[in-house]
């Protein structure tokens, strides 16, 4: 999983998200202290550190189900 999620934010880069080096610390943080079985606040959690503008939500949205499925 870790490393599917270091993808995530790669393609989230790579797609035009700024996303800093703390922000994926903070999205890190988040998952171990919320876990991952819940998949909706797994989402909210990368969601709410990972992105810092409006614009960059339907390319999070967008990506999230190509690196962790659909539910």
């Amino acid at each position: 999983m870790e490393e599917r999620i270091a993808r995530f934010i790669a393609a989230l880069r790579a797609s035009g998200v700024r996303v800093s080096v703390a922000e994926s610390q903070d999205a890190w943080r988040a998952i171990q202290h919320m876990g991952i079985a819940d998949r909706d606040s797994f989402r909210l959690s990368l969601r709410a550190t990972l992105v810092k503008d409006a614009e960059a939500l339907p390319t999070f949205e967008e990506l999230f189900p190509l690196y962790f499925g659909t539910g």
